[in-house]
């Protein structure tokens, strides 16, 4: 299984499989899309002008679970997180766009092009991240995760693995049978965890 270490250089790097590099490149390109502008609030028009500035005219909250879920509410009281919501929505998808475009941009080799028609044939991709991208890869498996855990029904993730998950998920996991399709889904939720807490414990190591 993939994990991420600390070469003698002071570099990260982690070697995936071509599987991997699949599921992974798969999952941020579903979640690049999740969070474009206007996916969920195709009815407002936005202003260009407060797009200039980083503001946007989302107000209430995405219809979409995974959205909602990735970009919760600041304040319980409804004006007061419409007020926040409109002034730092498109910000905060725009950083983790960014976040997930890291992971993305790693796992696609320079000399070939990703496309669904066309895998790449190899038989595994080697990831180094410069010191300034752990944070990206950190946020953007974080989001992920979140991501699943809401497919999931999973309530509670903890960057750090699966502390606060509880022992439910994993009595679930045990519990269904190999024909489930969703055995597969708790399968990458928690290989994504794995490769968080690789990457912390390679940060602690420094």
């Amino acid at each position: 299984m993939s994990a991420f270490r600390r070469s003698d250089d002071g570099k990260l790097r982690a070697i995936f499989t071509s599987q991997e590099s699949h599921v992974l490149i798969n999952l941020t390109e579903q979640l690049l899309e999740l969070l474009g502008e206007g996916a969920s609030h195709a009815s407002h028009e936005v202003d260009p002008f407060l797009h200039l500035v980083g503001f946007g005219a989302n107000e209430a909250p995405p219809e979409d679970p995974v959205l909602r879920r990735l970009l919760p509410n600041a304040y319980e009281e409804d004006e007061a997180a419409a007020e926040f919501r409109r002034y730092t929505e498109h910000g905060l998808r725009e950083k983790k766009r960014a976040h997930a475009m890291t992971i993305y941009e790693a796992l696609i080799p320079q000399d070939e092009e990703w496309n669904a028609d066309n895998p790449i044939d190899r038989g595994s991709i080697e990831v180094e991240i410069a010191p300034i991208q752990v944070m990206d890869w950190l946020s953007g498996l974080n989001d992920l995760r979140l991501a699943l855990a809401v497919r999931l029904g999973i309530e509670k993730v903890d960057r750090r693995r699966e502390s606060s998950d509880g022992p439910g998920v994993h009595q679930r996991y045990e519990l269904m049978k190999e024909s489930d399709p969703m055995k597969a889904v708790y399968a990458v939720y928690n290989w994504l965890g794995s490769i968080q807490q690789s990457l912390i414990e390679s940060l602690d190591k420094n």
